[in-house]
């Protein structure tokens, strides 16, 4: 038995929000609290209230239970090592809880946000109803992000080829076997976890919404927000960067977000970076506002999604990005990347985008568009679908 990738089997029309409120349905929500808590929201932070906001949308009661990581001595040597895999969360401090709230409130859904807590299932269903069903919540496949950092290099390591094993092997039986299902933030990773065994997959898009904002740019700026330790992010920036020298890029590239040893070392290497820092929420929808185009510079498929071109779009302000970069979204337009995902031909599109206020007021209305056009609703009784489709299996 399998669902049909990507999407359910129904086709919908008319008013979705009335189809997906009649249910009201309480479901469980396991997360690192730091994920729903932390001060800065971070790419992981942004799509886990995401996933949040389309279990409520669908018409589902979300209980949330925090969980943290219990960090002993042991593994903080395998995390020194990098050979950890999925072994930082230990459920006797939490089975009761989660128990109690499953069983008080005859609960039928247990998400897990992220994979990496997936290990947990088999001793909740020990002590729960057998029709209770286990859903992962992927924020993108972890292997295929480690093989493309190992392999960067001439020489890959004998114990980072282990730990890659290690880390299929593992999510072999993630998706095989601990869960009953699994929803991706790309349509791309969909593919990936079948291929680990995932029998139900089904793929939900970033979610656009309007919360434009007055955009004031300042001549040829140009910014970029993220962390600066995830490599598609560092070398994404360095790459297009050394396009931009190439072509005597005269403006200036403001670069926000940590660690902050990344951020001046790439602000060392290229005399038209400023590097901003690490700053809050709102701070950064002050500095966005000055920027004529927000990069989304991702030139391979990454895990997951990229979340700031979802903040670009959501502000309603001007935004470029790679093919690869605009994985996991359901766009109207798609005018606003590349068809490929080369740093020359990005670097390109901005400096052309720059020097026509014409071309420039065109991308922010793309991504306008792109807004306006998104349909939550729908996407939310796919969803609902989805779910009743699995309690019924």
């Amino acid at each position: 038995m399998g669902f049909k990738k990507g999407s359910p089997t129904k086709n919908h029309s008319g008013d979705h929000s009335l189809t997906v409120k009649i249910q009201q349905e309480p479901v469980l929500f396991l997360t690192d609290k730091v994920f729903v808590d932390a001060a800065i929201a971070g790419g992981v932070q942004l799509c886990t209230h995401e996933f949040i906001n389309y279990l409520e949308a669908s018409g589902h009661i979300v209980k949330i239970i925090k969980v943290s990581p219990n960090i002993t001595f042991m593994r903080k040597v395998r995390k020194k090592l990098q050979i950890e895999t999925y072994e930082l969360y230990d459920i006797d401090q939490w089975l009761d809880e989660i128990v109690e709230t499953i069983t008080g409130n005859q609960i039928k859904l247990v998400f897990f946000n992220q994979v990496n807590l997936a290990h947990w299932s088999p001793s909740i269903k020990a002590k729960v109803a057998a029709d209770v069903k286990f859903v992962g919540l992927s924020h993108g496949n972890e292997s295929g992000d480690y093989l493309h950092d190992i392999t960067q290099g001439s020489r890959t390591s004998f114990l980072k080829t282990w730990r890659l094993g290690k880390y299929l092997v593992k999510e072999k039986a993630i998706f095989s076997t601990y869960l009953d299902g699994v929803i991706t933030i790309s349509d791309n990773e969909t593919y990936i976890d079948q291929w680990l065994g995932a029998q139900n997959a089904f793929y939900l898009p970033r979610i656009l919404k309007n919360n434009f904002i007055d955009w004031a740019p300042v001549a040829n700026r140009i910014g970029f927000a993220g962390t600066l330790s995830h490599l598609p992010n560092y070398v994404g920036i360095d790459l297009l960067s050394a396009e931009l020298q190439k072509r005597n890029f005269n403006g200036t590239l403001r670069l926000v977000g940590g660690p902050e040893s990344a951020g001046k070392l790439l602000q060392q290497k290229y005399p038209f970076i400023t590097y901003v820092g690490a700053i809050s929420s709102s701070d950064l929808v002050k500095e966005a506002c000055s920027w004529c185009i927000l990069l989304n510079p991702v030139f391979w498929y990454a895990r997951g999604s990229s979340t700031k071109l979802a903040q670009a779009l959501s502000w309603g302000i001007p935004v470029v990005s790679t093919l690869a970069g605009t994985r996991g979204y359901d766009l109207a337009n798609r005018a606003i990347s590349i068809k490929n995902n080369d740093p020359g031909d990005l670097a390109e599109m901005i400096i052309n985008t720059l020097a026509s206020k014409t071309t420039l007021e065109g991308l922010k209305q793309q991504a306008i568009n792109n807004v306006i056009k998104f349909d939550l609703d729908a996407w939310s009784a796919k969803l609902s679908d989805f779910l009743a489709e699995l309690k019924q299996h």
